[in-house]
């Protein structure tokens, strides 16, 4: 939904519709933003005592083959330096507010893009989905889209 609302502001059209409510507006999609990186962050987190896709992999790895091992070593190379900006991001900002810089310093040390997170939300659906497929024969779909909820947000909005 984030992305739907984010996507769709720069829209001349809905710019009018929503002028009224642009502080509702800014509110939702900063809320929106940071419950991504929060979702993120504890879907990549490395602790032990966690429900997170490191211990679902540690609780699979008798079962994993050495292919499979190979694709998700490449996923996990790949998605690391984003992962990086993730953390950062929840560390010193959304999880916690650091005493030493503020959040756009943050975000400038973050140094995230928006095309990051859509190919880090890709690639972790691709992680999940050949474990799944591979240890435990099970195909697993993903609807990240929030487009519909958004624009029906939108039009009970402006009504």
């Amino acid at each position: 939904m984030w992305r739907a609302m984010r996507d769709e502001r720069r829209d001349k059209n809905f710019q009018g519709k929503l002028k009224r409510y642009s502080r509702f507006y800014i509110a939702a999609e900063n809320a929106l933003f940071n419950s991504l990186i929060i979702i993120l962050y504890k879907t990549v987190e490395n602790r032990k005592d966690t429900i997170n896709i490191n211990s679902y992999k540690k609780s699979l790895m008798d079962d994993i083959s050495e292919d499979t091992q190979v694709a998700l070593s490449k996923i996990e190379k790949r998605i690391k330096p984003l992962v990086t900006k993730i953390c950062i991001l929840r560390n010193s900002t959304v999880g916690h507010q650091s005493m030493n810089l503020d959040a756009g310093d943050v975000y400038d040390k973050a140094d995230l893009w928006v095309s990051e997170i859509r190919q880090l939300l890709s690639d972790l659906q691709e992680l999940l989905y050949v474990l799944a497929k591979d240890v435990q024969d099970t195909h697993v779909t993903f609807n990240l889209k929030g487009t519909q909820s958004f624009k029906n947000l939108v039009d009970d909005l402006t009504c």
